[in-house]
């Protein structure tokens, strides 16, 4: 017994050193993120790299808007016009997205996992190579959207009609397609994707 207690203080000190580590230093292929800043979202504004984290936006609207990095988990965008906004590389983890108007908004490598996009109107979106596991898109309409690379796993999308969308190297395992429309789609290399629509 005594030998263990010898042992525990060094061993917690290691344990409260790795803790206070910076994440990156764990983890170095991670991209760099800048620091979270404060930004008044409106049309055209610069809110790249903003802290929106639970903000209220319902209804706003916020075309053109530079969202590039912006950490948006659990904010509540319904309804918002975000035509051409740009949210690369954004956090938007639980966000809610429902009923917005999306088009030609880019979501490049973004992280929608868990997001609403229920009845979104997107056309000439481009989603590609982002991180929509979980995401609710039913009943979306997904016209000349980019799904290229994106990982759409698990994703409710029934009712959702996707027109002139390309969803080469996406994946679409376990994603629940139930009366979903796919027309004129490229699958390419899609993993799980239904290529015999």
């Amino acid at each position: 017994m005594p030998a263990l207690l010898r042992t525990a203080g060094p061993m917690l000190a290691v344990m409260a050193l790795l803790a206070s580590a910076p994440a990156t230093a764990l983890t170095p292929d991670a991209p760099e993120r800048k620091p979270l800043r404060q930004c008044e979202p409106a049309p055209g504004a610069d809110c790249s790299n903003a802290d929106l984290r639970f903000v209220d936006l319902v209804g706003r609207d916020l075309h053109d808007a530079d969202f590039r990095g912006a950490d948006l988990s659990r904010a509540d965008l319904r309804g918002a016009n975000l035509v051409g906004a740009d949210f690369t590389d954004a956090i938007a983890i639980g966000a809610n997205f429902s009923k917005s108007y999306l088009a030609t908004a880019k979501f490049i490598r973004a992280d929608l996992t868990g997001a609403l996009m229920e009845s979104a109107r997107m056309s000439k979106s481009d989603l590609s190579g982002a991180t929509l596991v979980g995401t609710s898109l039913s009943g979306a309409w997904a016209i000349g959207c980019n799904f290229s690379g994106a990982s759409l796993r698990n994703v409710d999308a029934q009712e959702t009609k996707f027109s002139a969308s390309t969803f080469d190297g996406a994946s679409m395992h376990g994603t629940k397609i139930r009366f979903a429309l796919f027309s004129e789609v490229v699958f390419g290399s899609c993993q799980g994707c239904p290529t015999d629509w």
